[in-house]
């Protein structure tokens, strides 16, 4: 009875840990095709500094747009649209189906869109440090050669990415300033035709400068009169009414006073009242004109400003380290997976045992 239970155990243990260690070690060991793995680190950085190690959320405007980029930039490289680059124009296809791969890690001819992705997945991995900054970017392919090629094509297509990104943020970031100088320069146009117009209709070319012109006459006649009237009174008190000084003075006097009369009268009758008339026309225009021209150069300057802070958050690929090639298949580890096998063949064989014993001992009672 012993006997017949140490041959069952053999047996077990042949079936069931023997025989798939075996499979597993003619598979991994004369099998399977081996696999090179390129790898390759870059970062994200912006023209003003570099990335920043901060992981914000996706797309949110707030500190840690480095971050953020980096985050944009793993997406992209995981995305469909990657392996759509690498199909098109890449021999990814050709590569992994061709049939010197064992049928195991080939890639099937007929395989659904959803299969090709989650090979693709498995075989492009991409890891970022979110303390760093730094992506790490990791190809397997079945020679070292595309394995590396594969690569730099990742990173050639995410830089593009990057630059088509920090482009439009440039191109958005100016595009509201210079809308803005596009009206005040319409605005300023419109102001200046106006008051030419208003110009051409008259023969004050500024009827606001001429009305100040005049009053300020009127106040100098009036400020020589008073001298001259205090000289008159002055040189009265001390000479005679026939003395020639006083009679010069009086006649002085007297010039001033018509002058200072005939300015009232010219403030006061038609000219002062199609000058007035000219103002109340001109003026608006010319208070238009002016905030124009102050609202075109505050555009300008915005535009200045806008294009500055555009430039300084530029953002581009820094690699770190291109990619590798390998000398040696990085895939599979022998070794190890013959030992995964075991034990895993070693647990199930146990896990089978204890079930049997349990089934068994159920139907005896």
């Amino acid at each position: 009875l012993r006997t017949l239970r140490a041959r069952r155990l053999v047996r077990r243990l042949l079936l069931g840990v023997g025989l798939p260690t075996l499979l597993a070690a003619v598979y991994y060991g004369a099998v399977i095709t081996p696999q090179y793995e390129s790898v390759s680190s870059f970062t994200v950085q912006a023209a003003d500094g570099p990335a920043a190690p901060q992981l914000e959320l996706l797309f949110a405007s707030v500190p840690g747009n480095g971050g953020r980029d980096a985050r944009l930039v793993q997406e992209h490289v995981q995305s469909r649209d990657m392996l759509r680059h690498l199909v098109e124009e890449h021999g990814f296809l050709e590569h992994f189906r061709s049939g010197e791969i064992d049928v195991f890690s080939r890639l099937p001819a007929d395989a659904a869109s959803e299969t090709l992705y989650d090979y693709y997945r498995d075989k492009v991995t991409v890891d970022f440090d979110s303390a760093s900054g730094i992506l790490t970017l990791t190809v397997r392919a079945f020679d070292a050669e595309t394995a590396e090629r594969l690569s730099r094509a990742i990173l050639t297509k995410s830089e593009a990415m990057v630059n088509q990104l920090a482009e439009r943020a440039r191109s958005d970031q100016t595009a509201l300033a210079r809308r803005e100088l596009e009206r005040a320069e319409q605005r300023l146009a419109a102001a200046r035709q106006a008051v030419a117009e208003a110009q051409g209709d008259q023969t004050e070319l500024d009827p606001t400068r001429s009305a100040a012109a005049l009053y300020e006459l009127r106040a100098r006649i009036e400020g020589e009169l008073a001298s001259a009237r205090a000289e008159l009174s002055a040189l009265s008190a001390t000479m005679p009414r026939t003395d020639p000084q006083v009679v010069a003075q009086r006649r002085r006097v007297a010039v001033l006073e018509r002058q200072l009369e005939q300015q009232a009268e010219r403030l006061a009758g038609e000219d002062a009242a199609s000058l007035r008339a000219a103002i109340a026309r001109f003026e608006p225009l010319a208070a238009e004109k002016e905030f124009a021209e102050r609202a075109y150069a505050s555009a300008v300057t915005s535009l200045e400003m806008a294009r500055v802070e555009a430039a300084r958050q530029h953002r581009y690929l820094a690699t770190i380290s291109g990619p590798s090639r390998s000398d040696e298949p990085s895939h599979p580890n022998v070794l190890w997976s013959i030992l995964t096998v075991l034990v895993l063949s070693f647990a199930g064989l146990g896990i089978g045992t204890l079930l049997v014993a349990s089934v068994r001992e159920h139907a005896n009672v």
